[in-house]
């Protein structure tokens, strides 16, 4: 294994299906996948690492040979430094006719470094201040700040809704229709990205 990724603590698991699923081969298949998948992704050196790999249904009931779900485990890791640490959290599926792994449900595999996650934060931050623009009716131009694509806005008495067609985000929220007033909603992101 990665020395880099020597630290990762395998379990422990309840069932005996994974513990001896996640054998020496398991073992480096899943270091080689993040030797590809993860350390590229590291954008400074580090002074040391650790993670865990969980079965994300760790009971024998759900082991049987024909179980779709036996084969997710639930990914934790971050490279540690003094200026910050870059982490990952994600669940991945085993392939034990490849010996491979991927994202469950197509999930980026991606580390939040900490100039990716300030990064997102100033997106947040710009989109929210957009939002908020329009919800007043000030003069603005409704682009994604993320993708330049033109918004998708509803403006209604009783409901505010600014949608990028791309997915980047929506921002959508009630209104009390006697005031105009947000009750309640949701900020939805997409999956971050890199430009």
């Amino acid at each position: 294994m990665h020395p880099a990724f020597s630290s990762i603590q395998f379990g422990p698991f309840a069932s005996a299906y994974h513990s001896q699923s996640t054998s020496a081969e398991f073992k480096l298949a899943f270091s080689k996948f993040l030797e590809q998948h993860l350390l590229p992704q590291v954008e400074h050196p580090f002074d040391s690492t650790s993670g865990t790999l969980l079965a994300s249904y760790d009971d024998e009931k759900y082991c049987g040979p024909n179980s779709l779900v036996r084969d997710i485990y639930n990914f934790d890791f971050s490279f540690h430094r003094k200026s910050g640490d870059d982490s990952i959290k994600i669940e991945l599926v085993f392939n034990a006719r490849d010996q491979s792994f991927s994202t469950r449900r197509n999930k980026p595999f991606y580390l939040w470094t900490v100039s990716r996650r300030e990064r997102y934060q100033e997106q947040g931050q710009r989109i929210e201040a957009l939002c908020q623009r329009i919800a007043k009716q000030e003069p603005v131009n409704a682009v994604c700040p993320i993708c330049s694509t033109s918004l998708h806005v509803h403006d209604s008495p009783t409901l505010f809704d600014v949608r990028c067609p791309n997915r980047c985000f929506n921002y959508n929220y009630h209104r009390d229709p006697v005031d105009g007033q947000f009750l309640h909603g949701h900020f939805f992101r997409g999956d971050p990205v890199d430009a």
